[in-house]
């Protein structure tokens, strides 16, 4: 669940540094600094880091879910 929550603020802070990056190219700046342009990627690893998680998690579950059904009597 922390991984998925990471990811989540990850993924807002990129989406962030993606609206700080476009809006000034509507009012004609079309060159912005490349570490701008590098915080961005925070959105794709973020969503990846909460997939991760999410995947990671559920496995977990279910792993206790079926060690339960096993030892039930």
């Amino acid at each position: 669940m922390h991984l998925v929550r990471a990811g989540l603020a990850l993924f807002v802070v990129g989406l962030l540094f993606i609206a700080v990056d476009v809006l000034p190219f509507f009012f004609g700046v079309h060159n912005r600094a490349l570490w701008l342009n590098l915080a961005c990627l925070a959105t794709p690893a973020g969503f990846a880091l909460a997939v991760w998680g999410g995947l990671r998690d559920g496995r977990r579950a279910q792993r206790h879910a079926v060690s339960e059904l096993e030892s039930a009597p």
